[in-house]
């Protein structure tokens, strides 16, 4: 099973043993299959079937089992499928030892094999190209007689190459013939075979896939978006400093990009060719030591506010100021209409309580029979000082329920409503060592983690209760209570921000990678992606990680070679030889809320006897900037025509009307409406909500591994 992250100095392939081949002074078991195995022997004879367990060891002294092994994992969950070729021991090891290391000194064979058939004494030359995240590539050049060509002889066909002693075993290729190519002047036939990386990666479960690096769909999209598995790896590699790749056994590996402080094994000068050995660091121009990544993190904050009313009808304090005043001033405001005036602005009501008139009783020596009257009036035929008309009033009672009557209420309205949130955070990440060198070389990128309010069931039917309920979330400083849906997808901040820092990071450090040693070496048949090689020669001194190799042979000279290509990381100011371990921001914001009116106390008016009433605003219809121009027109009139009027829209509260009569000295009025004034939502706390969090700095380490390069110079 592979490794996961986070990486650090630790080798991340599945550790299967492979560099023990190339160690000759102790006995290593390469591996142990329970398994029934069909074997065809070459030489003569039928097919044999048995039933064994197999073992392949590595011993300094004794013998290969004769039997070449190559496990493919179709799934790496799966028991592994296993093909096996029996061999004899290599009659035609005629390739010379001295250009080679990991066969005691013996010579060795190169034997390929195509579609199961050894081609014999017709390949010219071979190589095999193995590359990080590439496709491994091999060319044969065969010897072709004169005559006609089969052109599909070889084509799709598989290959495979094995590099053999009488010890020593190893596999250097495997692959499909993909484009056979015919060279008419040299009188060769090129054999091109590729193992498709992409086809390999397909093979892989969903679950090795997931366990690779880190991913967000804030970041990379949904994961039901991905075409193939190449593409969800692709971007998974992208927040890790490692390289994911399959070597000649098929086997895949994920490996850190990081040189192992201990080497898989050593070059020294002799298995080393100087004259074709190069150094090349990085370009400056594409050296990235500061990232500054801007992070918008958008929700919804659910907001529930309550307001209060009271009323209390001309600040009556007990039941027989009401009797005793009722007959001049009016009956309280019926509870229907103060029910209807309350619930008709867009908040929902609950929590009422109520007071009404007075139940029928004796109070203070005055017998009230009824709740609820209706009045009439008998002239008396004189008139006040203002030549209204005296009159008595005659109390008919009608009913005796004091509950449709409020002299006194209160109550609480409730308004929910959505206020998008846009957190934006500046986080920046950078290497001061780097920077003092090179300067500041930064890159700027930017994502946005959203969470969709429509997904979570609570926020799904915010705002549209038709019941009061009653309040939810954490109370704010200026009242309301907010509940933030930001956890749609579980952890999605802290995830989606680890994934862009990641990806930041690896990009520095992909920069400061880009530092290469390659050479021409003997052959090197157990060379992989996923060694460590310590090159210890007068040129060179240092631990590079094998980025790339290829194996050619001249079967003419009898000659094999390794090119080898190491990279390492270069950052000469700084001491560190791992990589940061990278914490994404956890402090959060406090998110302002805007005050508002928490607690309203309703009124009494009184309309004067013959004024106007006007009931709807003139000017509702009309903007702000058309308003004040209204205003400004009223405040140059000096002089008001017509009769005086009364703004009905403006009151707040219970509106009477003088009827023009007079009892007792008093004005006598009667009830015309109850209105309640319901505030509008602040516009700053519908409107979305920019939130610029203050920019954190992280100082992130980028490795150095030291070259310690030198030039030689001969004397003349």
């Amino acid at each position: 099973m592979l490794g996961t992250s986070p990486l650090n100095t630790t080798l991340l392939a599945t550790d299967t043993g492979e560099a023990a081949q190339a160690e000759t002074n102790r006995s290593t078991e390469l591996i142990r299959i329970g398994c029934t195995v069909r074997a065809i022997v070459e030489q003569s004879g039928d097919l044999i079937a048995i039933t064994c367990n197999v073992y392949q060891r590595t011993e300094s002294g004794g013998d290969l089992l004769h039997i070449a092994q190559v496990a493919n994992p179709v799934c790496d969950r799966e028991l592994l499928q296993v093909s096996q070729h029996a061999f004899n021991p290599a009659p035609n090891r005629f390739m010379r030892a001295r250009f080679a290391k990991g066969f005691d000194g013996e010579k060795y064979a190169i034997r390929i094999f195509v579609a199961g058939v050894e081609l014999c004494n017709v390949v010219r030359t071979c190589e095999v190209h193995f590359a990080e995240e590439e496709s491994a590539k091999a060319s044969l050049y065969l010897r072709e007689p004169c005559g006609a060509i089969d052109l599909y002889q070889y084509y799709n066909r598989h290959l495979v190459i094995y590099a053999q002693t009488d010890k020593f075993l190893y596999q250097v290729f495997s692959g499909i013939i993909d484009m056979p190519k015919i060279d008419y002047s040299g009188r060769l036939r090129v054999l091109n075979a590729t193992k498709d990386r992409s086809k390999s990666v397909e093979e892989l479960s969903i679950d090795t896939i997931h366990s690779i690096g880190y991913w967000s769909s804030s970041i990379f999209g949904e994961e039901e978006d991905y075409e193939t598995k190449n593409a969800q790896l692709t971007d998974r590699l992208s927040t890790i400093p490692a390289s994911f790749d399959f070597d000649a056994r098929e086997q895949a590996y994920l490996t850190s990009w990081l040189p192992k402080p201990v080497a898989d094994w050593t070059l020294k000068d002799c298995d080393v060719y100087e004259a074709n050995m190069s150094l090349e660091m990085s370009s400056a121009v594409s050296i990235v030591n500061r990232v500054e990544i801007e992070l918008h993190h958008q929700f919804d904050r659910l907001i529930h506010r309550e307001i209060s009313f009271n009323y209390r009808y001309l600040n009556f304090m007990s039941d027989f100021d009401y009797i005793i005043r009722v007959a001049a001033e009016g009956a309280a405001p019926k509870l229907a209409d103060v029910q209807s005036a309350a619930n008709g602005g867009g908040w929902t009501t609950g929590e009422w309580w109520v007071k009404g008139t007075p139940q029928p009783g004796v109070y203070n020596g005055i017998r009230w029979k009824a709740a609820e009257y209706k009045y009439d009036y008998e002239p008396t035929g004189e008139k006040d000082e203002n030549g209204h008309d005296i009159v008595n009033v005659v109390q008919i009672p009608i009913g005796s329920d004091s509950n449709l009557y409020a002299l006194a209420a209160s109550w609480k309205a409730m308004r929910r409503w959505k206020q998008a949130i846009d957190e934006k955070y500046t986080i920046v990440l950078q290497n001061p060592e780097s920077i003092t060198i090179h300067g500041e070389k930064k890159e700027k990128v930017t994502y946005s983690i959203k969470h969709e309010s429509d997904d979570d069931k609570v926020a799904r039917n915010w705002g549209s209760e038709k019941h009061y309920k009653r309040p939810k979330g954490v109370k704010q400083l200026n009242g309301d209570y907010a509940t933030n849906i930001d956890n749609v997808i579980p952890g999605e901040f802290t995830n989606g921000c680890r994934v862009a820092m990641q990806i930041g990071y690896t990009r520095m450090l992909e920069s400061h990678r880009q530092n290469t040693l390659t050479m021409d070496c003997k052959f090197l048949p157990f060379a992989s992606l996923t060694h460590t090689v310590h090159v210890a020669t007068k040129r060179f001194d240092a631990n590079v990680k094998i980025s790339a190799y290829s194996h050619s042979w001249d079967f003419t000279s009898k000659r094999g070679k390794t090119t080898l290509t190491g990279k390492f990381f270069m950052n000469p100011a700084s001491g560190e030889q791992a990589f940061s371990k990278v914490e994404p921001p956890t402090k959060r914001p406090q998110l302002h809320c805007n005050t508002f009116q928490q607690d309203f106390i309703l009124n009494d008016y009184v309309v004067p006897y013959g004024v106007e009433v006007i009931e709807q605003d003139p000017n509702a219809d009309k903007d702000e900037d058309e308003k004040e121009e209204e205003e400004e027109k009223d405040k140059g009139n000096s002089i008001t025509i017509g009769k005086p009027k009364f703004k009905l829209y403006e009151c707040n509260g219970y509106v009477r009307k003088e009827t023009g009569y007079t009892f007792k000295g008093t004005k006598m009025k009667r009830g015309i409406a109850f209105r309640v004034e319901t505030p509008d939502i602040e516009e700053e706390s519908t409107d979305t909500l920019d939130v610029d969090v203050a920019a954190q700095v992280f100082n992130l380490a980028i490795p150095h591994n030291e070259p310690f390069p030198q030039l030689t110079c001969h004397k003349k």
